[in-house]
């Protein structure tokens, strides 16, 4: 066993952390370490209390399936229909997939949902008032009273805000969900107002039923005036079944997009106007901004301590 040389003995007992040293730094800054813990705690109790409460919204919903009596005949008939140059989609079940995607789209969120809601209920809203259901809106961006935007915009933003820089904020709000073992659909929405953040959770299941409803409605109507001009011009009798089949099956879909209530979605849990906050969880705000006082406060005087050990030496 090599045997050091004592000036390096020294060197090495000198940098080892003395924990009681430690203990006794801190113990003699005891109270500077109570002072600056108390001032980040009053600040996050200060930061905690102006945050305004957030509310929850969600509604569970079920895809309705639609009929798979399309996807039999088209197994029956595909063949014969290719003949009469008609290309016949065989996927058939519920269109969640489709729904879920729209409802995530800006298309769908400008075009359907901004002309549903107020715009400066999604940018300019500062608190929600409990007691007389009413908003206040952030006095440098838009003007209650004459309903105008005062805000001051750098290019490419404007004074009133584009559907996308809407979009942007709408998204951050907002989640459709779909379980994977359930399969059920969880739409929620975010707001400083519950009733306002039930309103727009309807008024996307309303719009998504709709535009649903819409295009398959067109869609169907589409194939029966075609089927219907193509009629008169096949010969064979085979096809001609075909044809006659598939129009009975696009008037039956036609039929469902009228009478369903529920096209897209079924649902299971309306949105409700939540009685209580889902954020912020101001008591973790005070205990984390604490935690990190003492932390800060801890560092700064063994670092103050021995760096002044350091230059004496």
């Amino acid at each position: 066993m090599n045997n050091l040389p004592n000036d390096q003995l020294n060197n090495i007992y000198d940098d080892e952390i003395d924990l009681s040293e430690l203990f006794n730094v801190l113990w003699d800054k005891i109270f500077y370490l109570g002072a600056i813990t108390s001032i980040f705690s009053l600040i996050s109790i200060i930061y905690a209390l102006m945050l305004p409460n957030i509310y929850q919204s969600k509604a569970t919903l079920m895809a309705v399936e639609q009929s798979s009596g399309m996807s039999g005949m088209v197994g029956r008939y595909s063949g014969m229909a290719s003949l009469a140059g008609i290309s016949l989609d065989s996927k058939s079940g519920s269109k969640d997939q489709e729904a879920i995607a729209r409802i995530k789209s800006f298309e769908f969120f400008s075009n359907n949902l901004l002309p549903n809601m107020k715009l400066e209920n999604l940018m300019a809203v500062k608190k929600w008032n409990q007691a007389s259901n009413t908003l206040t809106y952030y006095a440098g961006d838009f003007n209650s009273e004459s309903r105008q935007w005062l805000r001051k915009a750098k290019p490419p933003r404007s004074n009133i805000p584009t559907s996308q820089e809407a979009y942007e904020e709408f998204v951050e709000i907002m989640s459709v969900n779909k379980d994977k073992k359930t399969n059920l659909v969880t739409l929620m929405v975010e707001h400083k107002s519950p009733f306002i953040a039930q309103q727009w959770v309807e008024i996307m299941i309303n719009q998504i039923d709709q535009v649903m409803r819409d295009q398959d409605r067109q869609t169907a109507t589409k194939s029966i005036e075609y089927l219907n001009s193509l009629a008169p011009t096949v010969i064979n009798e085979d096809i001609k079944k075909a044809l006659s089949a598939l129009q009975q099956e696009q008037m039956k879909r036609l039929m469902m997009v009228e009478a369903n209530d529920n096209y897209v979605f079924k649902v299971l849990d309306s949105p409700i106007a939540a009685e209580l906050k889902s954020k912020p969880r101001r008591s973790l705000i005070v205990i984390w901004g604490t935690i990190l006082g003492m932390v800060l406060s801890a560092l700064g005087v063994l670092v103050f301590n021995y760096t002044r050990k350091s230059s004496d030496h």
